[in-house]
């Protein structure tokens, strides 16, 4: 019998006070609106040029604040930092084109680029930017959630299924059905699911990615549970070496290290598995 897999919940720690004004509803609807702001400034600057951006930005800018409009006039100057820094970084031409609903990546796509973005936050620290349309679908992800913590696995795979094909890089639909085949004993399915997860999360971040995935930036957590239960998974089917680098990585990337890898590596060394208690 499996013990059921779950995120570890991280310790507390001190957060930046603009991470702490982004949360709640009004956090996540500046950071939509922040968004497509910056994709309006990116498809002006490929088509007409820098010039003809800044002078969207301008008018936007002088029409809030002619109007007293202080939340809008924050998330236009945010879209404009982010379009600014996307220019320094080359990224000026990889506006990722929308996939049609029910889509999915073939093999033979090598070249196909999710519409999710990489945002730096801070020195060497970043987080996913996942796209707005994810908001839609995030009732029908609750009512999931909300079958699967009532173990009606059944509905709850229906609902996440029919996520996935509405947008199929929904990340966090594809753990929750990993969660449940592990539950249920089923490794070979919860290792697709994590590993199709993995790829979606992977084709965001550059070659050779040096930088931080900090745990405490909300929208990174999905990707980091990504790798954590690939590990497991990998892990419990014996495929000790995948589970250490998998573990490894993670490390690298959230050195807090809020899911304990270190640990788990130590209990690997040992010839001690999680599981063994």
């Amino acid at each position: 019998m499996l013990p059921k897999l779950e995120v570890r919940e991280p310790p507390p720690r001190f957060l930046p006070q603009e991470y702490k004004d982004m949360q709640g509803c009004d956090g996540m609807e500046r950071n939509i609106a922040k968004h497509v702001l910056a994709d309006v400034f990116m498809v002006t600057h490929n088509a007409k040029g820098r010039l003809e951006t800044k002078a969207i930005y301008e008018l936007l800018k002088r029409s809030y604040r002619s109007r007293q409009m202080e939340w809008h006039e924050e998330c236009l100057q945010s879209a404009w930092e982010q379009y600014q820094y996307w220019l320094k970084s080359g990224n000026s031409s990889k506006i990722p084109a929308r996939q049609q609903p029910g889509s999915r990546l073939r093999k033979k796509d090598a070249g196909y680029s999710y519409p999710i973005r990489l945002e730096k936050r801070g020195r060497n620290e970043w987080e996913f930017a996942w796209p707005s349309e994810m908001l839609n679908l995030m009732a029908k992800f609750d009512l999931g959630c909300e079958r699967m913590e009532n173990d009606d696995y059944k509905n709850a795979k229906r609902i996440f299924n029919s996520i996935i094909k509405a947008c199929p890089y929904f990340i966090e639909a594809y753990l929750q059905l990993a969660v449940m085949e592990w539950n249920s004993g089923n490794l070979l399915q919860a290792d697709g699911h994590y590993s199709q997860a993995l790829e979606i999360g992977r084709s965001v971040l550059p070659a050779n990615f040096r930088g931080k995935l900090p745990w405490e930036w909300e929208d990174n957590q999905p990707f980091l549970s990504t790798i954590y239960g690939l590990a497991m998974v990998k892990l419990r089917r014996g495929d000790t070496q995948s589970a250490k680098e998998l573990l490894n990585w993670l490390i690298k990337l959230e050195p807090g290290d809020c899911f304990n890898a270190r640990s788990i590596l130590e209990d690997i060394k040992r010839g001690k598995m999680t599981w063994d208690d």
